[in-house]
């Protein structure tokens, strides 16, 4: 009777030790950053030009890093990266470097590397030019003409 008492006892203090953890890590860990779908993955640079973009401004860039995130107005998440522009395809752009930026979301894939990129051309007082990404689905961005 003793014995299963003390067994009951340390499954009680096992129970809830495990459900602490299960809180704790749940508490620590809250921001799930993958994508559930693959094919759901957005991104800013396109393989080819793009077609059918409805864009003021497209460039060919090189995006040589990704500098820290910032917020928008709206406090949502925006990534910033340094850009090196190889040419200008659609707009006007009077510099040979750029700022890109676009919003933030667990499906948003960005990194160095060198493609198109569309989107709107702002003038920051203190980043100099600043091209407000759009984002497309992985298909698109890699679509072959």
């Amino acid at each position: 009777m003793i014995s299963d008492q003390r067994t009951n006892m340390r499954t009680w203090k096992m129970t809830r030790l495990c459900a602490l953890c299960l809180i704790v890590g749940c508490l620590v860990f809250d921001r799930a950053e993958a994508c559930a779908v693959a094919s759901s993955q957005r991104g800013v640079l396109f393989d080819h030009i793009p077609e059918g973009i409805d864009a003021p401004v497209i460039v060919e860039v090189t995006i040589v890093s990704r500098e820290a995130d910032i917020s928008s107005p709206d406090h949502a998440p925006l990534a910033m990266m340094s850009a090196r522009v190889e040419r200008v395809v659609r707009g006007t752009l009077d510099s040979d470097a750029l700022k890109v930026v676009t919003y933030l979301s667990t499906c948003t894939r960005i990194g160095v590397g060198h493609g198109f990129a569309a989107g709107t051309l702002e003038h920051d007082a203190q980043l100099g030019p600043k091209l407000i990404a759009i984002q497309r689905s992985h298909e698109i961005l890699t679509q072959r003409r």
